[in-house]
């Protein structure tokens, strides 16, 4: 892999830290939008993020250094097995978090915690792989599938509301195996499962060794191409003390989703300079920072993104709260209004 420039700057200098008025000029944004330089100071340098999905998370990593620009000096990526997040959230050991709008939501339901969702992220990452003897997704009833190794994680969560929206219940109509992905992709080699619910890299994986057709990619095919599949988040409590550092912070994330999208090969070896992927895992962490649209965070409205899962789940009995209730407890809109005329955002 070659140091190279993209689009005017390289790898190391980005890497060394990018001012506000070059990151502005990286993404296409007008200098006198940037504002970060004339607000007060965040009121803690120190930022905390739970450490996960390398390929749906990328932008928390690209935005160190941007991060550090806003007045950051301690930004820190904490690891937790993905089960524990509400736990570890609820015992205040993240500040800010990003994943999957469902099962987060599923989690509120099930075991609240302090949390608030901010914006949007980005849209996609997931995708439903068949085997030849699947041409639909009405195909699948009574036929097995592999939806994650933990019934209601975030695989199972929108997997179940890909085949509910073409009218199966998923509670019947479908037959599980509950295996570790390694088991599972050995089992849909052998023909013993008919569909492999996926995310990033596993589709690309899959592809690359033969295996299977898309029936559904999320990226592209509607409706799921309309809301966001991760969100950032808040713990409500970092909110309420420190409301200008999570202003900051959620500008450096959504700046870095941006150079995420236009240059997906820099921020593949940032993953690697960070040591959250092997250089092993960069020929299938590349194809998926080029296929999830990152850039299309501006396009929808995250109040949408609650809404219509909220309403999926509500229909196949995973969670009972209405939108609404899920967005007057649990969203703060706030620092992405004060951010829209920044963005340039009209929704």
């Amino acid at each position: 892999m070659k140091n190279k420039k993209a689009d005017g700057w390289s790898r190391r200098e980005f890497l060394g830290g990018l001012a506000l008025t070059g990151a502005a000029a990286v993404v296409g944004w007008r200098p006198d939008l940037v504002t970060a330089a004339v607000e007060p100071p965040p009121e803690t340098t120190r930022l905390r993020f739970h450490k996960g999905k390398p390929a749906c998370w990328a932008p928390i990593y690209v935005a160190e250094p941007l991060l550090r620009e806003e007045g950051f000096t301690d930004v820190q990526y904490v690891f937790g097995p993905q089960t524990e997040v509400g736990k570890m959230f609820s015992e205040g050991k993240f500040d800010l978090n990003v994943g999957f709008s469902a099962k987060t939501m599923y989690n509120l339901e099930h075991q609240p915690y302090p949390l608030k969702f901010l914006s949007g992220l980005h849209v996609g990452c997931y995708a439903l792989i068949g085997s030849a003897r699947t041409r639909s997704v009405r195909d699948l009833k009574g036929r097995t599938v592999w939806a994650g190794a933990i019934e209601n994680d975030g695989p199972h969560l929108f997997f179940s509301t890909i085949v509910a929206y073409v009218g199966l219940d998923p509670r019947t109509d479908v037959n599980y195996v509950w295996v570790d992905k390694d088991e599972a992709i050995r089992l849909f080699r052998d023909g013993k499962i008919d569909a492999f619910m996926s995310f990033p890299p596993g589709a690309h994986e899959l592809r690359h060794n033969g295996l299977g057709h898309l029936l559904i990619d999320t990226n592209v095919d509607k409706p799921w191409s309309q809301y966001f599949c991760c969100m950032v988040a808040g713990h409500s409590d970092f909110i309420r003390k420190n409301p200008i550092a999570t202003r900051r912070a959620l500008r450096a994330i959504l700046k870095a989703n941006d150079i995420v999208a236009r240059d997906p090969e820099t921020a593949a070896r940032i993953l690697i300079e960070r040591k959250v992927i092997k250089e092993s895992e960069y020929v299938h962490i590349l194809p998926e920072l080029k296929h999830i649209p990152y850039n299309m965070w501006r396009d929808y409205n995250p109040e949408d993104t609650i809404r219509f899962y909220a309403l999926r789940m509500r229909e196949i009995g995973t969670i009972k709260s209405n939108p609404q209730q899920f967005i007057d407890q649990h969203a703060d809109w706030r620092f992405m209004n004060e951010l829209k005329k920044e963005f340039g955002i009209t929704w």
